[in-house]
């Protein structure tokens, strides 16, 4: 503002950014507003009201199923993606070795190729060792997705974190493993957390690499939710997405919490 009048460019700005949020939004929205339509083709404007469709896809085995499965290996996934995305970089924000820009690129991999080569790569490799199908094989692919997110967050909580902490530990007695579990891994917790929730979310939703790794017994949610879609067009898929849309917003709100008071606590330690 300006001599008591605000900023045109300023209010433009705002006036775009909020036209893309809506933009961004709007599918968001059609998919909450479907799931209580009482036609099972989708009509709009609504007749009605209904929730026949959340019983509905509550009733469904093969979403119980899903969920089960999605839940355990989404958990399996983040813990293996927490504990090699870290190490790696750790290796990566500390140390200066030979090929090391070629190591990051190499981890980097599975964000950059394609998921559908990606996953056909695995289902290859998986075929050859006996990893086809198994629950196992579906938390190391879908790790591997999420290492990445983890290896990148964690090494620019690494980069701001000066060496200093870990030098004083370590003048004062503590061995390196020490000062890696009393003094790094407090120091990058919220990086952790970011980390963690980008490995959760990506295994959460993976469907392109899931379909060449998964059988029947084990298919997770996204899996299952496609294999419905090819059947029925009715909104129960309406109705378990806006499900999935709040718990998505839940598991966001619980991380910036977390985070908020992590940096409270960092913030009071310091003064």
């Amino acid at each position: 503002m300006t001599g008591g009048r605000r900023d045109p460019v300023a209010i433009t700005l705002w006036v775009v950014l909020g036209l893309v949020g809506v933009y961004m939004l709007a599918p968001l929205a059609f998919v909450v507003v479907d799931s209580f339509n009482p036609s099972t083709y989708g009509e709009f404007p609504l007749a009605g009201f209904t929730l026949h469709w959340y019983t509905n896809a509550a009733a469904v085995p093969e979403f119980r199923t899903g969920l089960a499965n999605s839940l355990v290996v989404a958990v399996g996934a983040t813990v293996v993606a927490i504990v090699l995305g870290t190490l790696a970089a750790y290796g990566l924000a500390r140390y200066r070795f030979r090929g090391r820009e070629w190591a990051r690129s190499f981890l980097l991999l599975p964000i950059i190729v394609p998921a559908i080569v990606f996953g056909a790569a695995l289902f290859l490799l998986y075929i050859r060792i006996g990893l086809y199908g198994t629950r196992t094989g579906l938390v190391l692919g879908h790790a591997l997705l999420g290492l990445p997110f983890v290896m990148s967050i964690v090494a620019a909580s690494l980069q701001t974190l000066g060496r200093e902490y870990e030098e004083a530990a370590m003048d004062l007695g503590a061995n390196p493993f020490v000062t890696f579990f009393r003094v790094t891994i407090p120091s990058i917790r919220p990086g952790l957390i970011v980390g963690a929730l980008f490995a959760f979310v990506t295994s959460w939703d993976q469907v392109d690499v899931s379909l060449f790794l998964t059988r029947p017994r084990n298919n997770t949610l996204p899996i299952a939710m496609f294999n419905y879609e090819q059947n029925y067009q009715d909104p129960t898929l309406a109705a378990l997405s806006t499900v999935l849309i709040g718990f998505a917003v839940i598991l966001v709100l619980l991380a910036v919490s977390v985070l908020k008071t992590q940096e409270y606590r960092r913030l009071v330690e310091r003064r």
